[in-house]
């Protein structure tokens, strides 16, 4: 999203910040530079700019527990990008699109300050536009939903939880609850626990359904459909709502997105589920060959679906799906089906494609 407010946002540091636990370690604590002069070129000599690039070194004296594990966050590290390209790429085609992904798709991830003190850079082309400073170089406990996690998570995510697709209302959790990101994703899973999951799936904290609404656990409560389906069934399957789907390349021309709400079996191992609603991921076979200067860089591209588990965050206590049973079993569109998958994409989107239940008789 593009740069907006008044360009003093992006530089002046509030009068209250000089006060704060953290003004009062000074500039150069922090970024370097010089501060025996009062001449900006000799002051900035050696600056740092962003100096919790390094979260051990700028942070980790006084939160060096934290420190420590968010070195090994996906947040910090984006290594559920480098798991998915390294099992697209392949062992011998790694080290190419290694490059690729350090030069380009890790120049998404997070480090504390971008969360804590500034807003996230806005970077269409070079050069970078500055996100600028939450509060005056203030720093934040609690980061600001809007202005962080929104701003970097604005393409699906945000916009499906806020309603901000015409047409789609926003998830229950945020129009009714009035929720923020971090009333189900503690500090705790941001910073990470000392460990190195693989990709989001893996997160060993990450929230479920059931910590808020224990009785909906298959057993646990007297509905019948939850009790019924048990634990094939995501929850979102029958509460989400449609998932944005892109389709072609995004790093290429003449990728389209549109809305779909397909049903389709999990092929990810650390989802317990048989069926999770699937959104399809844009790749093509060709999609950092330019980057990499060869042919067929994602060599593993038709063992791999493209098609994928999604996590919605447009949730609704009813949904057409779930006001009756017949409103599911006796409609095929919902599920993913051959007829739906590209012939271009990867032939193991089979894998996730899934015959619709048996029809019911209206009762």
């Amino acid at each position: 999203m593009p740069q907006v407010g008044p360009p003093y946002e992006r530089k002046l540091v509030a009068p209250a910040f000089l006060k704060s636990t953290h003004g009062q370690l000074g500039c150069t604590s922090c970024h370097a530079g010089q501060a025996q002069t009062m001449d900006p070129k000799t002051a900035h000599a050696g600056l740092i700019r962003r100096p919790s690039a390094d979260p051990v070194k700028a942070c980790g004296t006084c939160h060096a527990e934290i420190a420590g594990k968010f070195t090994k966050s996906l947040h910090f590290t984006t290594r559920g990008m480098e798991t998915g390209l390294r099992a697209l790429s392949g062992t011998v085609r790694w080290p190419a699109a290694k490059q690729a992904y350090q030069g380009k798709c890790h120049a998404c991830h997070a480090t504390c300050g971008d969360c804590h003190v500034s807003k996230p850079p806005y970077v269409p082309q070079p050069p970078a536009v500055l996100g600028g400073l939450i509060a005056g170089h203030q720093f934040v406990k609690t980061p600001p939903m809007e202005q962080t996690c929104g701003a970097c998570h604005s393409g699906r995510v945000a916009a499906e939880y806020t309603g901000a697709y015409e047409g789609f209302p926003a998830d229950v959790h945020f129009s009714k609850a009035k929720m923020a990101c971090t009333a189900c994703h503690s500090a705790a899973q941001m910073h990470g626990d000392g460990s190195a999951p693989s990709n989001r799936r893996a997160v060993k904290n990450k929230p479920a359904c059931t910590d808020c609404h224990p009785t909906a656990a298959p057993g646990k409560g007297r509905l019948q459909a939850h009790n019924i389906h048990g634990s094939k069934l995501h929850c979102a399957v029958c509460h989400g709502g449609v998932s944005k789907s892109c389709f072609g390349c995004h790093a290429g021309e003449g990728s389209t997105s549109r809305p779909v709400l397909k049903i389709g079996r999990n092929t990810s191992r650390d989802l317990p589920y048989v069926y999770t609603l699937s959104r399809h991921v844009p790749t093509t076979p060709d999609m950092i060959d330019k980057a990499t200067g060869l042919v067929n860089t994602l060599a593993n591209f038709n063992a791999i679906p493209t098609w994928k588990p999604a996590t919605p965050h447009n949730i609704q206590r009813v949904t057409a799906r779930s006001r009756t049973c017949e409103a599911c079993h006796n409609n095929p569109n919902l599920f993913l089906r051959l007829q739906d998958l590209d012939p271009r994409g990867s032939q193991a989107n089979g894998r996730v494609v899934t015959a619709p239940p048996r029809p019911m008789q209206p009762r």
